[in-house]
């Protein structure tokens, strides 16, 4: 006779810190629990900001699993992340949800941006995220994120059991961004109308900056698409931020619309 042992959850921590040095951004310590990784900082074009891939070697989150990522940005640095591939949330066979946890702190005069989040929870999945950044009134955050109905290939739509996200962003001890979405497709009526009806997209784009009131959001509508399958809003947050949120069908004019966005943002 032989037994067959499940493999105990996983527990990845990345923990990751920049300063300038002598005017450009450092990667200064980075300590890496697998399956987490984060790349060497690359400079783009030639640019002082540090751009850093974050990698997950197990391929996803299986039931159990957790991921905690912490960053932290001293005064006067620019950085970008990007998470190499989308977070693959798998079934939760055990009944235990997969977690994944990010904290941020940036500090004076430094700028971030997350590149993208992505959540693609497969059929019986169950995931928490929450994310947690601490900024001042000199810093800013540009942050995106896209959560996705299932594995659109298989067909899956909504066959997932839970999915929680939960977005804080705290500028000094102000609350600017408290975004919690809670998606049970059992317990809800998700594809009714005024909810998210026939949509298999969520995604979400923020600006937070103590001087996002000087963005004209009309410049951001000429540059945003309405059709049929693809509609997007946009909502200021009391001259701190903005949040430009879609629903759609078209997973590739989200990318490209966030793309375009981000570039009008940062050119500002």
């Amino acid at each position: 006779m032989s037994a067959v042992t499940k493999a105990a959850p996983s527990h990845g921590k990345l923990d990751i810190k920049f300063r300038n040095v002598r005017g450009k951004t450092s990667l200064v310590d980075c300590y890496q629990q697998p399956p987490l990784k984060a790349s060497r900082a690359l400079y783009i074009e030639g640019t002082r900001k540090a751009t850093v891939y974050l990698m997950e070697s197990s391929g996803g989150l299986v039931a159990g699993d957790r991921n905690d990522f912490t960053v932290e940005l001293e005064e006067n640095t620019e950085v970008v992340l990007k998470p190499q591939s989308a977070t693959k949330v798998y079934p939760a066979f055990n009944n235990q949800p997969s977690e994944q946890t990010i904290t941020i702190h940036i500090g004076e005069n430094s700028h971030l941006e997350w590149n993208r989040d992505e959540i693609i929870p497969f059929e019986r999945a169950k995931f928490n995220g929450k994310s947690r950044v601490q900024m001042t009134n000199s810093s800013s955050l540009l942050w995106n994120e896209i959560i996705y109905s299932g594995r659109e290939k298989r067909g899956e739509k909504f066959a997932f059991q839970e999915c929680n996200t939960h977005l804080e962003v705290w500028m000094e001890a102000e609350c600017v961004v408290y975004d919690s979405l809670k998606l049970h497709p059992k317990e809800q009526e998700l594809q009714q109308l005024s909810v998210l009806e026939d949509f298999n997209y969520i995604g979400n784009l923020w600006f937070i900056c103590s001087e996002a009131s000087k963005v004209d959001s009309t410049e951001f509508q000429k540059l945003l698409v309405q059709t049929e399958n693809h509609k997007s809003g946009i909502s200021t947050l009391d001259g701190k931020g903005i949040l430009v949120r879609w629903l759609s069908n078209n997973l590739p004019l989200i990318k490209r619309e966030m793309e375009t966005l981000d570039m009008h943002l940062l050119t500002k």
